[in-house]
């Protein structure tokens, strides 16, 4: 566990995503939960030494499996983007795991069989502000990486929680992208008037906005691969076979190599059908 700040804490060593942690006098909003429930266990018994307030919400910044699941591990409302309940809903009320085309940290866990799908109940559309224990918190929605993706923005301490719109030394999911809007949201993450110092990404650990700058430099390399193939006038297999030359952007494990090839490949698929389908 990481202490960034005067009651901010970051977890980015278990297996799925990073989480995150704010202490206030009201009580602890957590940010994502972990994928694995034994380690949601473990998140909470950490959280519990740091307070002893209970943890009063916890915040989703997209609807990924590998970020939702724990959720209910920690009796607590749930906020996120409408659109992020949308497609949480859509999931079973009671998961039975198994493997997915997207390449999720979830298809690797055999424990999540039989865990509760917990729908956010507190929503919004643009920006929401949560004042607690003096500390202001804002939840923005910064669409890219997934249409409901939000940020969770510290600005008294220039601390910045992304989601997947930056990860770092871990391909992220392309399979729900919006490309433009993401390079959009990085480049003004990279400006030097957005108040962050310290970027908190998805998956990972934390970074600076030069992990904002590789994950626009990444992204833009997979644009100009799938928009060379469409010229070629090849198929979207054709894109999803560029996923080995992509992964090796990334410091990944022998053993984690298939699992996140499997991932951009799905991804690949979904930016050549994105970049083939006219605009209505």
């Amino acid at each position: 566990m990481q202490k960034l700040a005067k009651d901010i804490y970051v977890e980015s060593n278990f297996p799925g995503v990073t989480v995150g942690a704010i202490l206030t006098s009201d009580g602890i909003i957590c940010i994502d939960t972990p994928t694995h429930p034994a380690d949601a266990r473990r998140w909470r018994l950490k959280l519990a030494q740091l307070s002893q307030k209970p943890v009063q919400f916890v915040v989703n910044l997209d609807h990924h499996r590998d970020r939702v699941l724990g959720d209910q591990w920690f009796e607590a409302p749930v906020v996120a983007h409408e659109s992020t309940r949308e497609r949480v809903r859509l999931l079973p009320e009671l998961f039975k795991g198994g493997l997915t085309d997207a390449g999720a940290d979830a298809d690797l866990a055999t424990d999540l069989a039989g865990v509760r799908i917990v729908l956010p109940q507190l929503t919004f559309t643009d920006e929401l502000a949560l004042i607690k224990g003096g500390r202001e918190i804002h939840l923005v929605h910064r669409p890219g990486s997934a249409r409901g993706a939000i940020w969770v923005e510290l600005p008294a301490e220039q601390i910045v929680f992304t989601g997947d719109a930056v990860t770092n030394d871990v391909p992220p999911f392309l399979h729900d992208a919006d490309l433009e809007a993401w390079l959009d949201n990085l480049a003004l993450l990279q400006k030097k008037k957005y108040l962050a110092k310290v970027v908190v990404p998805g998956r990972g650990s934390v970074t600076d906005k030069q992990g904002a700058k590789d994950m626009e430099a990444f992204l833009k390399v997979v644009r100009r691969k799938v928009e060379a193939i469409i010229r070629a006038r090849k198929t979207r297999l054709d894109a999803a076979l560029a996923a080995p030359s992509l992964l090796e952007y990334f410091t990944v494990p022998n053993a984690m190599r298939d699992h996140y090839t499997r991932r951009l490949r799905a991804g690949l698929e979904h930016v050549y059908d994105t970049l083939t389908t006219p605009s209505r």
